[in-house]
């Protein structure tokens, strides 16, 4: 097996390469040449276009993903989703199927003891590590939050993409390594985490002050969560629910399109009188509401839903085009956990959501 950091390299050495290997486990975020153009050169190469190729990324880059089928990928993995085990036998059967014989030669691999490595290397290897990326990401935040506009306007905003390329760099670290250990949660949020950087990489004028407190509170709640987590972690059967209350359309798609990059199921309503009438019949894991509806607005939405024993403690995150003292003061004093600013990035809703969805999981087992 042959380990490459970056894309250039993985490109260098197939073309110098005479013995190919029997197949390539691809991340598509890697430097200098991403992974849809190590794609595009194998399938176009004539020595190197019946490689087998399975891409292995971040769940939540969507249209990369979607480029990577049609680059010619044989397969897509989740990150989040996927075993160390199940990687292996995804590549082997693939392997197989490319070949027009199977190597009578080659060893048997031990089945059983692949499926024990997890559990006895992965998951020390991330509870181990952990404590220093997510130290790694608290200082470059920290930084960033630090850092000023000055005169030289160029050399500023250099400054901050350095401290979002090391923030990026490790949580795609933190994210894979989450999810070879079987910590779904953590490596759910740190993907989402890792898309919000991206986002703010290519749009740096969405890095607000609302954006960075999500980002914070996320890296928190996930230092929170791996500090007491046990040591096999537990898989969720549960899938959580959002109810989306806004009458505006705009704003209703702009945060289910939010919830969808992660995968939440939804309920969305541009009424908050039948939300309530619905919040009495069944339960919700979270709960976003605009502010300003015309019928009755979400503060007080959301002290009536308080009263209802099943929504006294259902997160509850408001969705507002003023984000000033008064309005979060009014927010907590409703019952209210969060709040987030229009226009903002479906992204960072994602994050906001998760966040919340977790902290009430661990706070209730």
């Amino acid at each position: 097996m042959e380990v490459f950091e970056d894309g250039e390299r993985v490109i260098e050495h197939l073309k110098g390469t005479e013995k190919l290997p029997d197949a390539i486990l691809l991340d598509l975020m890697l430097p200098r040449v991403n992974g849809i153009d190590i794609l595009q050169f194998v399938r176009s190469t004539e020595h190197t276009k019946e490689l087998p190729c399975v891409v292995l990324t971040n769940a939540y880059l969507g249209t990369m993903v979607q480029s990577a089928w049609k680059a010619g990928a044989d397969r897509c993995l989740t990150k989040v989703f996927s075993k160390p085990p199940q990687v292996f036998e995804m590549i082997r059967t693939l392997v197989r199927e490319k070949s027009a014989e199977t190597d009578a030669d080659s060893e048997d691999v031990d089945d059983a003891q692949l499926e024990d490595r997890p559990d006895r290397e992965f998951h020390a290897e991330f509870q181990a590590q952990t404590p220093r990326l997510l130290a790694s990401i608290r200082q470059s935040l920290a930084a960033v939050v630090k850092t000023e506009m000055d005169e030289a306007y160029l050399k500023w905003l250099k400054e901050r993409s350095l401290l979002l390329q090391n923030m990026y760099q490790v949580l795609h670290e933190l994210s894979g390594k989450a999810g070879a250990a079987g910590y779904v949660q953590s490596a759910q949020l740190s993907s989402a985490l890792e898309a919000l950087l991206q986002e703010l990489s290519q749009t740096p004028q969405n890095m607000t002050a609302s954006v960075l407190r999500t980002f914070a509170s996320g890296v928190d709640f996930m230092a929170l969560e791996l500090s007491e987590a046990p040591k096999t972690p537990k898989r969720s059967q549960h899938t959580p629910v959002v109810l989306v209350v806004d009458d505006e359309a705009f704003s209703r798609r702009a945060i289910i399109s939010g919830l969808e990059k992660v995968g939440l199921a939804n309920v969305a309503l541009n009424n908050p009188t039948e939300a309530l009438e619905i919040l009495q019949e069944r339960t919700f894991d979270l709960i976003c509401l605009d502010v300003d509806m015309p019928e009755m607005s979400g503060f007080d939405t959301c002290v009536k839903l308080r009263k209802m024993p099943q929504h006294q403690r259902t997160p509850v995150i408001f969705v507002t085009g003023i984000s000033d003292f008064n309005s979060r003061a009014k927010s907590s004093l409703s019952g209210g956990n969060d709040l987030i600013a229009k226009p903002f990035i479906p992204i960072e809703l994602a994050v906001k959501a998760l966040t919340h969805l977790y902290r009430q999981e661990t706070e209730e087992a």
